[in-house]
């Protein structure tokens, strides 16, 4: 079945919500883009097909706009804390959309918590997170810290050659799964191997686990 399509609303056209706006777009989602800046808007109506030049901090104007009608609001302003969470009341006050939003900093992030928006992040601490485990863990993909630190490694077959997964039993022994094998000279990956699949040395590896579990995978 096909993923649902969205309908999400970025209030805060800069970097940050731009680059959110056009990568939701390419998902095949319906954006609506909102700024106060010209500058800005202008540059997000050669990305997105609506594009508003609004206050945000109005709920009136969010009412207009229909953002009551959306599935997600993102909310990615930098003019301060302020701003940012009179937008997160207004939006909530329009008992709607969920929401995200862009925090500057931890303790922003607690007031939105307390908020109980459906996210809050910092996106230069959780970038700074992801570069430290793959500095020290090579070949992670993703880490996922709500669901208890679990990560996506990516694994390249040295010592395992001729095993099954069955033999390597890395579930029990590590906690780990593996989700998906590119054999050696593939291009494609081959999703939820079954347990008696042989490996061979230079076979391509996706596995799920515990970060700290990771660390002691010598494939």
């Amino acid at each position: 079945m096909p993923e649902k399509k969205l309908e999400i609303g970025v209030i805060g056209l800069g970097k940050f919500g731009l680059r959110m706006a056009t990568t939701l777009v390419s998902l095949g989602h319906t954006v609506v883009g909102i700024d106060m800046s010209e500058t800005r808007v202008q540059l997000a109506e050669e990305a997105l097909d609506t594009v508003y030049k609004a206050d945000a901090t109005n709920i009136s104007v969010l009412r207009s706009l229909h953002v009551q009608d959306l599935n997600w609001v993102v909310i990615s302003v930098g003019q301060g804390v302020e701003q940012s969470l009179s937008i997160t009341l207004n939006v909530q006050e329009l008992r709607g959309p969920k929401i995200l939003v862009k925090a500057s900093n931890e303790e922003h992030r607690k007031i939105l918590q307390r908020l109980r928006v459906d996210r809050a992040l910092v996106p230069e601490m959780e970038a700074a997170v992801m570069a430290a485990h793959q500095l020290a863990c090579p070949g992670m993909l993703d880490l996922i810290p709500k669901y208890g630190g679990i990560a996506i490694r990516e694994l390249r077959v040295d010592q395992w050659d001729g095993k099954t997964l069955v033999e390597l039993n890395l579930m029990q022994r590590f906690g780990v799964m593996v989700m998906g094998i590119r054999p050696v000279g593939e291009p494609s990956f081959v999703f939820v191997p079954p347990a008696r699949t042989v490996l061979h040395k230079g076979d391509t590896l996706v596995v799920a686990g515990r970060a700290d579990n990771m660390v002691d995978l010598e494939p």
